[in-house]
């Protein structure tokens, strides 16, 4: 039986790319290498390059497989199978999406005798549709804070009037990550008028509102959709969200009023951590205009 052995990897160092190989490029992220073979950087003075192959595992995310080294004989490149990736593979999930590493030429596949593809890639394909694994990887990114690579699949997937709740929220918090605000509200307030919302999409509109100090519009939204949240999380981070906010733009009257309904929630213990701070950024504001 093969072994898998697998490790965490966050590619967040500054390599000092060694310049003997002068074909490899190292320019490509890790969503855009995936289904490539791909040469990782070195530091400088090691000799030989980790090489492998980037995939997408709907379970785990981008993931490096390693397939064994390049290295430079007589100004050539060619590679080397470790022995011990004879009997088993090494994997890296790969956790900084912004990692840049060098694709493989199609020419050097061929001098390697390599496939475009390996055999075993089939086994993580998904049967789900190209819009499911686009928004699938969008979402990833999201998640690992990178919705500067995110917004371009979503924009693609919106484009091609690709509409679904997840698209309209992935978009949104796209948006708002990256402080395009107005953008952000637009994009929600259409998830709401085609009734494609949830509690997410409704959270980010309120986060959206309040960063471009529309309190008012955030205080009549959350007024008239409160009962509608279905979850307690998103409810108390949208009304916390609205205190906040209108705290620091000295508008006691509605963050006053959602610290009264924030406090009579059930479970609101949990949050106490949250109301002192709120009190304090309250009462905080209100003597500097006094």
């Amino acid at each position: 039986m093969k072994k898998i052995f697998i490790s965490s990897l966050v590619m967040v160092s500054i390599f000092a790319y060694s310049q003997k190989f002068s074909d490899l490029k190292f320019e490509t992220n890790v969503p855009d290498a995936e289904n490539h073979y791909i040469v990782l950087p070195v530091k400088e003075g090691e000799k030989n390059f980790s090489f492998g192959f980037m995939y997408f595992d709907e379970a785990a995310g981008y993931t490096f497989r390693s397939l064994g080294t390049l290295y430079e004989d007589s100004g050539i490149l060619k590679h080397r199978i470790d022995e011990e990736m004879k009997n088993g593979a090494m994997l890296v999930r790969v956790e900084n999406l912004g990692f840049k590493s060098g694709m493989v030429s199609d020419e050097m596949l061929k001098a390697f005798k390599l496939p475009t593809q390996p055999e075993w890639l089939k086994n993580y394909l998904s049967s789900a549709s190209e819009n499911e694994k686009s928004l699938r990887r969008a979402s990833l990114m999201n998640g690992a804070s990178f919705p500067q690579l995110a917004l371009p699949k979503l924009l693609k997937l919106y484009n091609n009037n690709y509409r679904t709740e997840a698209l309209y929220f992935e978009l949104v918090f796209s948006y708002n990550a990256m402080g395009k605000f107005a953008e952000a509200e637009k994009i929600a307030a259409e998830a709401i008028k085609n009734k494609k919302t949830d509690d997410l999409v409704k959270k980010e509109y309120i986060y959206a509102l309040v960063h471009q100090e529309k309190l008012k519009e955030a205080d009549d939204f959350l007024t008239k959709n409160l009962s509608t949240f279905t979850t307690e999380n998103n409810k108390i981070e949208a009304m916390i969200n609205t205190i906040a906010s209108s705290a620091h733009h000295s508008n006691f009257t509605i963050a006053e009023k959602w610290l009264k309904e924030l406090k009579s929630q059930p479970n609101i213990n949990r949050y106490q951590k949250n109301i002192n701070q709120l009190e304090s950024i309250i009462k905080e504001k209100q003597s500097k205009i006094q």
